[in-house]
């Protein structure tokens, strides 16, 4: 700000030059001692979204109405809270552990009038009547010069030691229950309503520029959040919005768009061109236009739309032409989707009518000329707008941009899309879904030595979480395990699914799934997804991948593009019956159960009671622990050697062999490798390889009893349990 206030001392004691010679000072003090030049880091949306608490962390001055996340200035560590419930009427009894918080966010450094709605995660949390979804108490600091010290934070602090934080609007929390968040902070935004409905585009300049520049107040702004490294910065982010230029006038800036204005002064400096200075020749007057190709012809802006609840929104404004430039913008503004649209319009066309320019030496005696000045200077008529000028001792070197018409208008209403609100819904009640899988969700290709029991759980769109419990051994008592945190993508198979003939790829069989709420959803995943994980499911106890998924309303979709029996599942392909489960296996969507709760391989119940549940939801399941269990072997084959032998090989698999990562050998994942071989129901060896002959004379004893088909089954032993069997018949 040096350069205005040495422009307009300049200009009171010397005049015009004194004016120039104070601006070319002011403009070397902001330069290298006041605000030096940096990188330029332009403002960017999801700053406003992103919660810090780091030091240093700007906070911005807010007007009109914005959705921010603030920053958490004070906060104390987190408080248990232990609370025990006895049984009675079907309810177990309990003892369980919350947990809360105390903390002050600082929302903006420019006073405010209220607080709207508050949203945790995402999840609302405080809805527009002021009804707070979580247990907390709340009090709210408007950023006066006089505020008082909160309380609570004296009373941690110390009075003598504790801020008021005059100046910040500040949020302060006390006791605010932590359950629903997984018992930590949650990231919070708040709707801030700085100012009384919308705010002109001169408050808000006027505002960051310390009343140094005037604008017009015909534009009116939802909301606005001014930041940057200093004032030049905060007000770059609407000069760079709206094309506008600063000319000075009476000592005083305006802000004004750099649109042709046909009322405004045009000066002639056709007498004050130089060519030459004392005997030395100076640079002619060159103009210059880009190719049309060089400058964009899409301007994408992006904004804040109150209408979607000041999620970011992005219109986009074109011209006809060649070009394939596209110009990316972010304004940290609130807008409608229209007037986002007309500004991308008239940046676009700004852009487009001054890609011509112009470079001239004028005489130092058409000082008047100043940057945002109307000028001509040539015999075409065209009216020039002066962009900056450099000083030399004899002359001024004017820098020009062709001045814009009148804009194109942007053409109709525009459309914000379909906005995506978070619902103040009803919880419902709670389903709850077990699986047993073959591995851990987050480690796949590990080996379990314990079982992988998850469960799934969900209700309406406004359920959040659920209490877990486990039935004792008496079938009346439960004991309470944890908390299922978050909502899976659970449903029903009202119909069972087809067999498939034991082919992993199932182009065949096709599924409706009617997922649990509205708010569920399922996606197609191409060959490169699918090998990386994607859309995996649970239906029944058998472990699918697939491809395809349409919806066809009342929240059902049709699955297809199946790869079936995966993790060595395929003995559960010909057992589906109508009205299985459907979970969706994502990793943060399920809880595991520790094993410490239930034995492997003995039946357990699990209950649930969420916030919309009169009595706990049980499930059981039976023998979990398929993640300690070998997989069955594959690819049986027999033959008859020539000395009259049978020998009989097959190929082992391993529960370690989800993943395949040398393509040439998997791991055992066993202690030993050990074999059990059935022929006919008996038992008659356990090699500890893949292959076992069987002697002549035990075969011709076979044929004696007229067997010419010999039913042979083959299990591999494990450390913990044994494989399904793998079934083949041996023609001898």
């Amino acid at each position: 700000m040096a350069t205005l206030v040495l422009t307009a001392v300049g200009t009171a004691f010397g005049g015009p030059i004194g004016g120039a010679l104070g601006a070319m000072l002011g403009q070397q003090v902001d330069q290298n001692i006041l605000f030096k030049p940096k990188g330029r880091e332009g403002p960017r949306l999801q700053e406003l979204a992103v919660q810090t608490s780091s030091y240093g962390s700007q906070i911005p001055r807010l007007y009109g109405k914005m959705r921010v996340a603030g920053t958490v200035v004070w906060a104390t560590d987190l408080k248990e809270t232990r609370q025990s419930s006895g049984g009675g009427k079907g309810r177990p009894s309990s003892t369980t552990y919350s947990y809360s918080a105390c903390l002050a966010v600082a929302l903006s450094s420019r006073n405010v009038k209220n607080i709207g709605r508050i949203w945790a995660d995402g999840k609302l949390f405080r809805g527009s009547a002021g009804d707070f979804k979580t247990p907390v108490t709340f009090r709210f600091y408007t950023g006066d010069e006089d505020q008082s010290v909160d309380g609570l934070i004296a009373s941690a602090e110390g009075a003598g030691e504790t801020p008021a934080y005059r100046g910040l609007a500040l949020a302060v929390f006390e006791d605010m229950d932590l359950t629903d968040y997984g018992n930590r902070i949650p990231s919070l935004t708040f709707e801030v309503i700085a100012d009384d409905g919308a705010v002109s585009l001169g408050t808000i300049i006027s505002d960051i520029s310390g009343g140094a520049i005037t604008a017009s107040a015909n534009e009116l702004l939802h909301g606005f959040a001014a930041s940057g490294a200093d004032r030049r910065d905060a007000l770059a982010a609407i000069s760079d919005s709206f094309s506008l230029s600063f000319p000075a006038v009476d000592g005083v800036l305006h802000a004004k768009p750099r649109q042709f204005d046909p009322e405004a002064t045009v000066i002639s400096l056709h007498d004050d061109i130089l060519s030459s200075q004392n005997g030395r020749s100076i640079d002619r007057p060159e103009s210059q236009t880009l190719p049309e190709t060089k400058i964009a012809r899409q301007q994408a802006l992006r904004y804040y739309d109150p209408g979607r609840d000041y999620q970011s929104g992005m219109q986009n404004a074109f011209r006809p032409g060649q070009s394939r430039v596209i110009a990316h913008q972010d304004f940290p503004a609130a807008i409608s989707a229209s007037q986002a649209k007309n500004i991308a319009q008239a940046k676009l066309w700004t852009l487009y009518q001054e890609r011509s320019t112009a470079r001239l030496h004028v005489r130092r005696s058409a000082m008047p000329v100043t940057p945002g000045a109307l000028v001509q200077w040539d015999e075409s008529g065209d009216i020039w707008r002066v962009r900056n000028w450099e000083m030399s001792r004899g002359s001024i070197a004017l820098m020009l941009s062709k001045a814009g018409s009148v804009l194109p208008d942007a053409g109709g209403a525009a459309d914000n899309g379909r906005p995506v609100k978070e619902p103040d819904a009803l919880a419902g009640e709670t389903r709850l879904a077990l699986v047993d899988l073959p591995f851990a969700l987050g480690a796949p290709g590990e080996i379990s030595d314990s079982p992988r029991l998850y469960a799934a759980a969900a209700g309406e769109a406004g359920w959040r979480n659920a209490q877990l419990f486990v039935t004792q051994a008496d079938g009346v008592t439960s004991e309470f395990i944890g908390q299922i945190a978050a909502s899976a993508i659970i449903g029903t198979a009202p119909d069972a699914l087809g067999n498939s003939g034991r082919h992993i790829i199932d182009r065949q069989n096709k599924l409706v799934v009617q997922l649990h709420n509205g708010s569920m959803t399922l996606y197609d995943a191409d060959h490169a997804q699918l090998l990386a994980g994607a859309n995996i499911a649970a239906i029944g106890r058998e472990i699918v991948q697939f491809g395809y998924a349409v919806p066809i309303g009342d929240r059902r979709y049709v699955l297809s593009g199946f790869l079936r029996g995966l993790a060595g599942t395929e003995a559960e392909m010909d057992g589906h019956v109508a009205g299985e489960d459907f979970v969706l296996l994502k990793g943060g969507d399920l809880t595991e159960i520790d094993a410490r709760h239930y034995t492997p391989f003995q039946p357990v119940t699990l209950s649930a009671l969420g916030r919309g549940d009169a009595l706990p939801v049980a499930r059981s399941i039976n023998a979990p622990g398929r993640a300690m269990k070998p997989w069955s072997p594959v690819h049986p084959r027999a033959r008859l050697l020539l000395n009259g032998d049978l020998e009989i090989g097959w190929t082992r698999r391993s529960r370690a062999g989800l993943l395949w990562p040398d393509h040439v050998e998997i791991p055992l994942a066993e202690e030993s490798e050990k074999y059990r071989v059935l022929i006919d129901g008996q038992t008659i060896a356990e090699p500890a390889v893949p292959l076992l002959v069987v002697p002549a004379a035990a075969v011709q004893a076979y044929r004696d009893l007229g067997m010419s088909d010999l039913p042979v089954t083959i299990h591999q032993v494990g450390q913990h349990n044994i494989s399904d069997p793998l079934h083949h018949i041996a023609i001898i």
